[in-house]
């Protein structure tokens, strides 16, 4: 619908819509916009001011102080507890999408769809059980009289049974299996929007199974990757239950940090923490956002 304005030629311009209908898509997003600023951007604030307070012999004194920064920027003691977060995200990371991959690469590949249901079911029941019954679970898988010990020393692998659990190991395959489905199904979605026609091509013109996946599919697939990996790592980043039941109080990362400080009244402490762990999450979420808009070029 235009108006159409006659000088000497004609000139369309196109009608102005009502002001009401321009503060229609804000009045929609309004009743989220109030959720999300009083439940996260307000308590988001309660936690910078909580920052700058002092905690001393027990009490927390409301005085205007750096003090806690100060802590976390030159005590080695945080900067272990944020290297190990940081290591451990970036583990459980790179083996969901070396495990993640291949496993979604065979479930793009079946052509039974009943038995692609089933699989994709199996997939995706990890989430459908609550986090502390899979951490005691594997507590029990990974001990050392537990299942996966006894087939090491049944197959001759190892002479002893191996630690696997209250360290970081533990942990790592835990929140492996925990993130798998986050890993599998983003990188599924991807395959099954490729066009079958550029692999027929691409075998037509004289190229074998290696070459197609490694010039053909993976390229294609590198968004759904890129995702899976944002999801995984941002996710192991606040991991709280398995690293506190399968780590033993030894895996000491910064989620554990934060509730340690709040169950001691340490507010200043536990906000530092939580910001530090907000801006490590941020952090992440850009550069691989970057690396999603990369990897569709």
């Amino acid at each position: 619908m235009v108006d159409a304005v006659a000088t000497g030629s004609t000139v369309l311009r196109p009608r102005r819509l009502p002001k009401r209908r321009n503060f229609m898509p804000l009045f929609l997003l309004l009743p989220t916009l109030l959720l999300m600023g009083y439940t996260f951007l307000a308590p988001l604030a309660t936690f910078l001011q909580f920052s700058f307070f002092r905690f001393r012999k027990g009490r927390l004194e409301e005085a205007f102080t750096f003090e806690t920064y100060q802590r976390f920027l030159t005590d080695p003691y945080f900067h272990a507890s944020i290297a190990d977060t940081l290591y451990m995200a970036a583990t459980v990371t790179g083996l969901s999408l070396l495990i993640g991959y291949p496993l979604a690469f065979a479930l793009w590949r079946i052509n039974r769809p009943g038995l692609q249901k089933w699989l994709g079911l199996i997939i995706f029941s990890p989430i459908l059980v609550s986090v502390v019954v899979r951490s005691y679970g594997w507590t029990v898988l990974l001990a050392e009289q537990g299942p996966v010990n006894w087939v090491l020393l049944g197959l001759g692998i190892v002479d002893e049974p191996v630690r696997l659990v209250f360290n970081l190991t533990g942990v790592v395959i835990s929140l492996t299996h925990i993130f798998l489905p986050f890993t599998v199904f983003p990188i599924f979605s991807t395959m099954v929007r490729l066009d079958p026609s550029l692999r027929e091509a691409a075998m037509d013109l004289g190229a074998g199974w290696w070459t197609t996946f490694r010039r053909v599919t993976l390229p294609l697939t590198l968004p759904g990757l890129v995702a899976a990996a944002q999801i995984s790592f941002t996710l192991a980043l606040g991991a709280f239950v398995t690293p506190s039941i399968l780590g033993g109080g030894r895996v000491l990362v910064l989620p554990l940090q934060v509730y340690r400080a709040t169950s001691d009244i340490n507010w200043p402490v536990a906000a530092v923490g939580g910001l530090v762990l907000l801006m490590m999450a941020f952090i992440a979420v850009v550069v691989f956002n970057r690396l999603l808009k990369f990897s569709e070029i």
